[in-house]
C-alpha cells in the first residue's frame, strides 16, 4: 500500500473512523478480545505484557478525553501510571485485570479499591480523541 494511504481514514464497524494503519491494532485488539470471550482456557492473565501496556495506553486516553471519572490508574506489575483528571477514585492492580475491567470483560474484584468506580464505558471506544464518528464531518 502506497505510504500517504496508511493515514486515510477508515471507518470501524462500531462507526467511528481511524487512520488505516491502526487497523493492525485493531485486529490484534479484536484477537486479545475475542479470544478472552471464548472461554476457552486463555483468560486475561495470558495477554502479553507488551499488548496490554498498549491497550491501556489506548484505551485510558479515550477515557480520559471522555472524562471518565477516575484520576489515575496503576497498573501495579508494569510499574505504569496513568492521570486521567484532577478529580476521582484512583485504581491500581494488575494490568491485565484493569484492561479486563475497563473493556466490560472482568469485574473490578482484585482492584483496589473495589468499591466506588464507575462502570466501564460501552467498549471498544474510539482509539483517539478526534477521529469521529462517521458523518460528524459529512
Amino acid at each position: 500500500m502506497p505510504a500517504p494511504a496508511w493515514e486515510r481514514l477508515v471507518p470501524a464497524p462500531a462507526g467511528w473512523r481511524h487512520p488505516a494503519w491502526y487497523l493492525l491494532l485493531r485486529a490484534l485488539r479484536e484477537l486479545e478480545t475475542h479470544h478472552v470471550d471464548l472461554r476457552a482456557g486463555y483468560g486475561t492473565e495470558r495477554r502479553p505484557d507488551r499488548y496490554v501496556r498498549w491497550a491501556l495506553d489506548d484505551t485510558l486516553t479515550t477515557l480520559g478525553a471522555r472524562r471518565f471519572p477516575l484520576a489515575a490508574v496503576t497498573a501495579d506489575d508494569l510499574g505504569r501510571r496513568w492521570t486521567l483528571s484532577a478529580e476521582g477514585p484512583e485504581v491500581s492492580g494488575e494490568g491485565h485485570r484493569l484492561l479486563g475491567w475497563l473493556t466490560g470483560r472482568l469485574p473490578a474484584d482484585g482492584l483496589r479499591p473495589p468499591s466506588a468506580l464507575a462502570a466501564p464505558l460501552p467498549w471498544p471506544q474510539p482509539p483517539l480523541p478526534g477521529w469521529g464518528r462517521l458523518g460528524d464531518d459529512g
